[in-house]
């Protein structure tokens, strides 16, 4: 029994990172064609785009393993079944349960080690991609940063932003202070707790302004509602929001704390930080689908029915994951629905045709 699950493990693992492998370069190969004309336009140096290219590969990989099990699966289940290996093992009093258990169990721990990926290694990832892609190709001026969950932005005439929290759909700061200086000193320092874009400036409520003379003295005065003429614009600080590729589960879970505490809609966080758990476990649900479907197959077609079928499933399942994340970030499902609903509907799919499956 042991010999058989190493013999069909083994079999599935080559066939897994053999595709896994050239999904991946593919779409590095796709990606480095979409970009080339901006890595000419601003004469991007070959160091930049390598290190461009090297840092999204995780992203790629991400992505593609859920195809890539879909796709060897299909294969590995058409082979055995066209080589009528299935019917020796069932012929033994293997179930097809049994057979399948190996498979089922990879793409489990599969489905694992994805989640840890989006969770420690692709939020550093991204982060690095999108400043390279930023600053070291599009020679972007780096104005800002994210640290200790607060952004800090420096604007073209020297004054320095501080923000708590920004919602760029909205067109709102939260918990907001600028500093303005002259000549290397502070002048005058603004504090609120509600900025909103108008549309031509920046609408400010419920805040201090202090003055400083040269001494170091201040006054103060408070204020309900007021304009400053200030150049910055919401679209300027996009550049240092946190993006939610850029977040683990963990990170985005405290976000959507912080933002809920403050009043402003979490929706569309609430279902980002959902896909952090059920886009992993589609790597899973691929192997449930793709095994029946590959001994139904196997016979007639092996290798093309197999990997076609491959194809037309592993894009019905993500236009269905799309469009249902689409619908919740518009607020028009549920978060947990529209996350998880493309998972609930072929789960029960796989288990179905899994269960009345007959070789």
């Amino acid at each position: 029994m042991r010999i058989l699950n190493r013999y069909i493990l083994s079999e599935y693992l080559k066939i897994f990172f053999f595709t896994l492998t050239a999904l991946t370069l593919l779409f590095t190969v796709v990606d480095f064609f979409e970009k080339v004309e901006e890595f000419v336009k601003f004469k991007a140096s070959i160091i930049s785009i390598f290190k461009y290219l090297l840092f999204k590969v995780p992203l790629f990989i991400h992505f593609m393993v859920p195809m890539a099990i879909l796709l060897a699966t299909v294969i590995c289940m058409g082979i055995l079944s066209k080589h009528n290996e299935i019917t020796a093992m069932k012929a033994c009093g293997m179930g097809l349960h049994r057979i399948t258990m190996p498979i089922l169990t990879t793409a489990a721990v599969i489905s694992f080690f994805v989640f840890l990926n989006s969770e420690y290694i692709l939020p550093l990832t991204n982060r690095i991609t999108n400043h390279t892609f930023r600053v070291d190709i599009k020679k972007q001026e780096e104005r800002g940063i994210y640290q200790k969950n607060r952004m800090w932005y420096r604007s073209e005439n020297g004054n320095i932003w501080n923000i708590d929290l920004f919602d760029a759909q909205a067109g709102t700061l939260i918990g907001v202070s600028i500093f303005k200086f002259h000549d290397g000193r502070l002048k005058e320092r603004i504090d609120c707790g509600h900025a909103k874009w108008t549309g031509r400036e920046w609408l400010f409520s419920g805040g201090w302004v202090r003055n400083f003379d040269e001494e170091g003295s201040f006054n103060s005065e408070y204020f309900e509602n007021m304009v400053f003429p200030l150049p910055e614009k919401p679209a300027d600080f996009m550049t240092i929001s946190v993006a939610p590729e850029e977040m683990g589960f963990q990170e985005i879970r405290e976000y959507i704390k912080k933002i809920k505490r403050e009043g402003l809609d979490a929706t569309r966080h609430i279902v980002d930080m959902h896909i952090k758990l059920s886009f992993p476990a589609i790597a899973f649900i691929m192997a449930l689908i793709g095994i029946p479907f590959s001994i139904r197959t196997g016979r007639q077609g092996g290798f093309t029915v197999g990997i076609g079928l491959s194809v037309v499933i592993g894009f019905v399942i993500w236009f269905i994951f799309s469009m249902g994340v689409s619908l919740g970030h518009a607020g028009k499902l549920p978060p947990f629905i529209s996350a998880w609903g493309a998972n609930i509907i072929f789960t029960a799919g796989g288990i179905y045709f899994l269960t009345t499956s007959r070789q």
